[in-house]
């Protein structure tokens, strides 16, 4: 399946295009959840890992949809966390993935009935494919889905994310695009020789 050579990517001009002001969608809205972005300074151990979460939620379905981060075809979800444990930032995402090979390489367990794989349709741009649950006529007409996936959580580091003033800074959504973009490159760096490795099986 021919995608692009990334596993997420940063849609600037249709962010530009359909802005309300003429700059920024995401720009807009950044500044409407401001109040939620300055939720960030009430933890002083975590704050970087909490405004990093808040701009890849914001950035992302479903306040934003689409979303200015925009994910390869096999990503089903994406998100950013601060950890629990010690207030660092992680990534979770799922990924499809083929049939484990266990499963794939035998016929027994399927009791001579036949099992599709995710469900596809072809898609404009430049994503050639989306993957979807199977549709309730489907289901209904006896049809099996065997659908697999991996999800992947992973430690993201604080270094290249930029430092954050004292206070929620004047120009909040140009610090929130600064952070979306390091998080975007540091999410790519991990998630995609996953995605290219599947893409070659």
């Amino acid at each position: 399946m021919a995608s692009r050579a990334e596993a997420f990517w940063i849609d600037v001009d249709h962010d530009r295009e359909m802005a309300s002001d003429g700059v920024s969608r995401f720009g807009h809205y950044v500044r409407a959840r401001a109040d939620d972005f300055r939720e960030a300074w009430e933890w002083e151990e975590s704050r970087t890992a909490q405004f990093a979460a808040m701009a890849w939620r914001v950035a992302t379905g479903p306040i934003m949809a689409p979303g200015y981060i925009r994910f390869h075809p096999r990503l089903l979800s994406a998100r950013t966390e601060v950890n629990d444990w010690d207030g660092s930032l992680v990534g979770i995402t799922t990924l499809v993935t083929p049939w484990p090979q266990a499963l794939a390489c035998s016929r027994e367990w399927r009791a001579g009935e036949w099992w599709r794989d995710w469900p596809t349709e072809p898609n404009v741009g430049p994503d050639t494919v989306r993957y979807l649950d199977p549709s309730g006529e489907e289901l209904s007409r006896g049809e099996r889905f065997l659908m697999a996936s991996a999800t992947l959580a992973f430690p993201l580091p604080a270094q290249p994310l930029p430092p954050l003033p004292t206070e929620l800074p004047t120009e909040l959504a140009a610090v929130a695009r600064a952070y979306i973009k390091v998080l975007v490159a540091e999410m790519n760096r991990i998630v995609f020789p996953l995605i290219a490795t599947v893409e070659r099986s």
